[in-house]
This record gives structure tokens, C-alpha cells and sequence, in this order.
């Protein structure tokens, strides 16, 4: 009895003497792996930026005449000029559409005009839509000859000649210096029939722009 119970007695303090070892080394196992994420970490090494010379960060300087927009290319007589080229587009499509065998007679005339007028591309693009926009205009008005539609030529017509004539009086128009067009006026009285184109000049150029016009347009009304 006595030995058995010592035996227990051992057993039972080998439990208890585990289970303290146990209890005694848990903080111990615990502190150090919270320690271990309680070091503090190694701090980045910071980039030294060095400062910037005053005045880097400012928009480079452009010079003034890079910045300078275009000079304009308006000139006085150009509502009447887009207007001409608007017309000259109308009437022929609606030559065209009833019958009249002219060709390519009105796209020439306005031809001529982007020649003589469309010194830059914009000026150009402005005159080609004028007359895009008084050929396509009216194509979709009109599909067949009526009467309203040849009532609308000789209006055009009409209209055109006047524009023509006066731009070919303005000295700024391309149609020749001043003295040109009064050596040319004697001429042109002479005749009472449509008018042929006149001779080329010296300088190997044709008649004026506006003054051709004037003169096909006139045709086209007397017709």
C-alpha cells in the first residue's frame, strides 16, 4: 500500500511538475515572439533630392513670334466672293439639269477663282464649300427641269453677273491692275455680241477672274 502510494504520489507530482515547467516556459516562449514583432524595424534610407535652381520649374519661355497667330486673310470683298462661288455652284447644276450642253463650263469659272483667290489653304476651303454648297443645295431641291427651277437660273444668273461686274471694278479683286480694265472698257463697248475671252497678257495670264464671270453669267441670261 504504502508503495502504491507513493507511486501516486510521484505521478502526481511528475504531473504537477510538468505542468509548472509548462506554465513557466509559456511566457517566456510568448514574450519573445511578441518581442520579435515589437522590434522596431529598420528605418528606409530616405533619397537626399536636391533642390531644385530657381526658376526650374517654370514653362519654358517661347518666343513672341512663334505664339502670334496668322495674320487674317479677310478681305473686303469677300461676302461677295462666297456668294459668287455659292451661285456658280447653283447654276450649274441647274444648267446641268435642264439640258444645257456647257460641260464643265461653270466648274472652270470657279476654277479660275481658286486660282486667283485661294492664296491659302483656308481661303480655299471657304470658296470650295460655297460652291458645294450651291451645287448640293439645290440638287436636292430640284430632280427633274420645272419651271421654278429655270426661274431659279436666271435669277442666279442675274445675280451672279452683278457680283462679277462688281468685283471686277475692285482695284483689290485679282482681275488686273486699274489701267487694264480701262484699256480693256473700249474694247468691250465695240461689241454687242457675248464677249470671247481676251487675249492672254504679257505675263502669260488670263483675263480677270471676276470680269469672265460677268461675262458668262451675262450670257446665260440673254439665253
Amino acid at each position: 500500500m504504502i508503495l502504491r502510494s507513493k507511486r501516486r504520489f510521484w505521478l502526481g507530482f511528475a504531473v504537477l511538475f510538468l505542468a509548472a515547467a509548462t506554465m513557466a516556459f509559456a511566457p517566456v516562449a510568448q514574450a519573445q515572439f511578441f518581442w520579435w514583432f515589437d522590434q522596431p524595424r529598420a528605418k528606409k534610407k530616405q533619397r537626399t533630392v536636391k533642390p531644385r535652381p530657381p526658376g526650374d520649374d517654370l514653362p519654358p519661355i517661347v518666343p513672341r513670334e512663334s505664339t502670334a497667330p496668322p495674320p487674317p486673310d479677310d478681305r473686303p470683298y469677300d461676302n461677295k466672293l462666297m456668294r459668287l462661288a455659292e451661285i456658280l455652284g447653283a447654276v450649274h447644276y441647274l444648267r446641268e439639269l435642264c439640258g444645257a450642253d456647257e460641260g464643265q463650263l461653270w466648274r472652270g469659272q470657279m476654277k479660275e477663282i481658286l486660282r486667283n483667290e485661294g492664296t491659302t489653304a483656308v481661303r480655299r476651303a471657304k470658296l470650295v464649300n460655297s460652291f458645294n454648297d450651291g451645287y448640293r443645295g439645290y440638287r436636292r431641291t430640284y430632280r427633274t427641269c420645272t419651271q421654278s427651277a429655270t426661274l431659279a437660273t436666271r435669277r442666279f444668273s442675274t445675280e451672279g453677273a452683278t457680283i462679277a461686274a462688281s468685283l471686277a471694278q475692285t482695284s483689290v479683286f485679282a482681275s488686273g491692275p486699274p489701267a487694264q480694265a480701262q484699256n480693256d472698257a473700249p474694247q468691250t463697248r465695240q461689241h454687242k455680241a457675248p464677249i470671247p475671252p481676251p487675249p492672254r497678257r504679257a505675263d502669260g495670264r488670263g483675263p480677270g477672274t471676276a470680269r469672265l464671270a460677268a461675262s458668262q453669267l451675262s450670257v446665260t441670261v440673254n439665253r
